[in-house]
């Protein structure tokens, strides 16, 4: 079931604030979505913590920034602790599917743009941001198609819990050597520290070190970081689309 949850705050204005309850009990009456309402101020920093901490989670696998850069205050601020601004989350079973305000593609994604958007709906499963490929996509879809990594490679599990992390897909070769994967829109700096935590896989798991291979799947990477996943022995998979011709 979706709902929605919005946290307010007295510390900034927001000229848009006054219509948020109007649009969401309009969205209420018309989609039947319930939303509460959360005073930023009353929650303790433990409760901020884990808020911006699951920001952070829902902002990866989507593929979308919420950390502000100097081009509009966005939810989690630079020194990464949560902004002084209203914020709406999506959520679905209680789980956080999505984040306002937020941007994509360099484009802001406002609360009062999505409000109206769903409000407009016929159905709130035509509500969609963005088309951007999610890390969420690009697990289903190399977990359907273990072949689009490597010929022979079997997948094993989604989301395995390892010491300090948790690795986000784990194949299987035919030469049973377990490939570790992190999946990322954007390969970033931090990927090779977040990926070289896995070789504890290795000794939970009763694994020769050497049976065990490193990996990055991810839809873009600057060539610098690729050249430094390369340097660490992290094998680096980009997803692409090939344009089929007929043989000659």
């Amino acid at each position: 079931m979706i709902t929605y949850r919005l946290y307010t705050t007295t510390e900034t204005e927001d000229k848009d604030a006054g219509s948020y309850h109007t649009l969401l009990d309009a969205i209420r009456e018309k989609h039947g979505i319930r939303y509460d309402s959360v005073d930023i101020g009353t929650l303790n920093d433990a409760d901020k913590e884990k808020l911006v901490e699951d920001i952070r989670i829902v902002s990866r696998k989507k593929g979308i920034g919420v950390v502000s850069k100097g081009s509009g205050a966005l939810i989690i601020s630079r020194k990464k602790k949560l902004g002084k601004i209203y914020v709406l989350l999506k959520l679905e079973d209680e789980q956080i599917k999505n984040v306002y305000p937020h941007e994509v593609n360099k484009k802001r994604i406002d609360i009062i743009s999505h409000l109206n958007r769903a409000l407009k709906a016929s159905s709130m499963n035509e509500i969609t941001d963005h088309s951007s490929i999610s890390e969420q996509d690009i697990s289903r879809m190399i977990s359907t198609f273990p072949e689009l990594i490597e010929e022979g490679m079997e997948f094993i599990d989604t989301e395995v819990e390892i010491e300090g992390g948790r690795i986000d897909a784990v194949f299987k070769s035919k030469t049973d050597e377990h490939l570790l994967v992190e999946i990322e829109i954007e390969a970033r700096d931090n990927a090779i520290g977040q990926v070289q935590r896995f070789v504890t896989y290795s000794t939970k798991h009763k694994i020769p070190r050497e049976k065990v291979r490193l990996g990055i799947v991810c839809a873009r990477i600057a060539e610098s970081r690729l050249n430094a996943c390369i340097g660490a022995g992290i094998e680096v998979y980009v997803l692409s689309l090939e344009k089929k011709t007929p043989d000659a």
